[in-house]
């Protein structure tokens, strides 16, 4: 599948829900969109996927991923600093955790991609994928 063919109309009617669309920069728009398509052409493999409806899933959440990361750093200007989920905390009653597989940490795409939820739920359509199986035949070799 051209990925080229994949717009930044079609991102956003995928993610109706989730970001805030408009011209300002207070919103998400079209060239952060564009942007993110790009950072996201760079690390997706498409021969992870069965088909075009799930080459454009995983691209969608992908692209998503890169998007949030683009304005947390766009945000956090200068001073940002970069961190994984939550793995922990509590204020009164109320607590929140967050467990990320200790693999992931160690892996520095793994790491990175971990970092928002739409890069997670990237992971979850990509790894089952990314495990192959292996067996051993008993033979021999002439030199």
């Amino acid at each position: 599948m051209d990925l080229s063919l994949i717009t930044v109309a079609d991102f956003k009617a995928h993610f109706v829900r989730d970001f805030s669309y408009g011209a300002t920069s207070d919103k998400v728009m079209d060239a952060d969109i564009s942007k993110a398509m790009s950072e996201a052409q760079i690390t997706f493999n498409q021969a992870l996927f069965p088909d075009d409806a799930a080459v454009r899933m995983g691209y969608y959440y992908l692209t998503a991923h890169y998007l949030v990361i683009d304005l947390q750093n766009a945000a956090a200007g200068l001073s940002g600093t970069a961190s994984n989920p939550v793995s922990s905390r509590s204020v009164g009653s109320v607590s929140e955790s967050y467990a990320i597989p200790e693999s992931y940490l160690k892996n520095p795409v793994l790491a990175f991609i971990s970092k928002t939820g739409y890069g997670q739920k990237y992971l979850s359509m990509v790894l089952p994928r990314m495990v192959g199986n292996m067996a051993s035949v008993a033979g021999w070799t002439n030199p």
